[in-house]
């Protein structure tokens, strides 16, 4: 069961991108902007077994963004342990880029617990607490200073911002390399175009135009080689699907697929909803 566990870290990560429970704040020379909210719930599950659920509420606002997402998993002892998340961020988006600014994790499983806080500027991580510190182990590839460099949290791996709203081309949402640093692993997500599909959601979900990118988990630093890790390596089956914050410049995910053999861990939006308001912006 190691594997799916592995398998099932990833897609956490990756699921950790659904968070953007966002708060942006205007420059103070603005008086009021467009504020665009985002609400979404997700379930998570093992082929047609539901494992999980998670949260998601989001206003943006200007360049800035504060973020959050809880989740928790459970009901397969034998392949998700019960277990539960706390995830939240800020950052700025500049153009097509995220800069995170602050990002902390908690998680909760049994009795072993997780923590990491991470202080960011310009992509690089400026102040690390990452509780419990890795191993040592003689075939575990180290974390040096540059590995902490041109990077994003995994809150913020998968905001997509694009240069406006509207009709988004596909393969320039997908193609783009996701530089990720945890707070103990460096991994890259690979993300290449697939194509698009029609969403016909119902109340309170999307309908619409999705972009699917397919994706390769490369790992950087700070796993062991002795682990088994080539699974997801060579793993052709992991999915994004892209859909848009209303008429903000954004793309989120709508649905990740990551194959394994117990069937494919799924992570899809049951909730999918968006709302504009003129809001005066704040600073604090």
């Amino acid at each position: 069961m190691r594997g799916l566990r592995r398998k099932f870290g990833i897609a956490a990560s990756l699921l950790a991108g659904l968070g953007f429970v966002g708060l942006a704040v205007a420059p103070a020379e603005l008086k009021a902007a467009e504020t665009t909210t985002f609400k979404a719930t997700y379930t998570i599950s093992i082929g047609t077994a539901v494992v999980g659920h998670a949260s998601a509420e989001s206003r943006f606002n200007g360049d800035s963004y504060v973020a959050a997402i809880s989740g928790s998993t459970g009901g397969l002892s034998r392949l998700v342990s019960d277990a539960s998340a706390r995830l939240s961020g800020s950052g700025h988006i500049l153009g097509t880029s995220v800069r995170p600014s602050a990002f902390k994790l908690e998680t909760v499983e049994g009795d072993f617990g997780t923590y990491v806080r991470m202080a960011m500027a310009g992509g690089r991580i400026t102040n690390l607490v990452a509780v419990p510190s890795l191993a040592a182990a003689a075939d575990r590839v180290p974390v040096t200073p540059r590995h902490k460099t041109g990077v994003v949290d995994p809150l913020s791996a998968f905001l997509v911002p694009i240069d406006h709203p509207g009709i988004v081309s596909g393969r320039a949402a997908c193609s783009r390399t996701i530089k990720v640093f945890d707070g103990w692993t460096r991994f890259d997500v690979q993300l290449f175009y697939k194509g698009v599909k029609a969403v016909d959601g119902g109340d309170d979900t999307y309908a619409g135009r999705i972009i699917v990118c397919g994706a390769h988990y490369v790992p950087v630093a700070g796993h062991r080689t002795a682990e088994s890790v080539n699974d997801l390596v060579d793993n052709d089956r992991i999915e994004i699907w892209l859909a848009p914050v209303g008429h903000a410049p954004l793309l989120v995910p709508f649905r990740i697929v990551v194959g394994t053999k117990w069937g494919d861990l799924t992570v899809y939006a049951t909730r999918f909803t968006t709302g504009a308001s003129q809001e005066r912006a704040s600073l604090e």
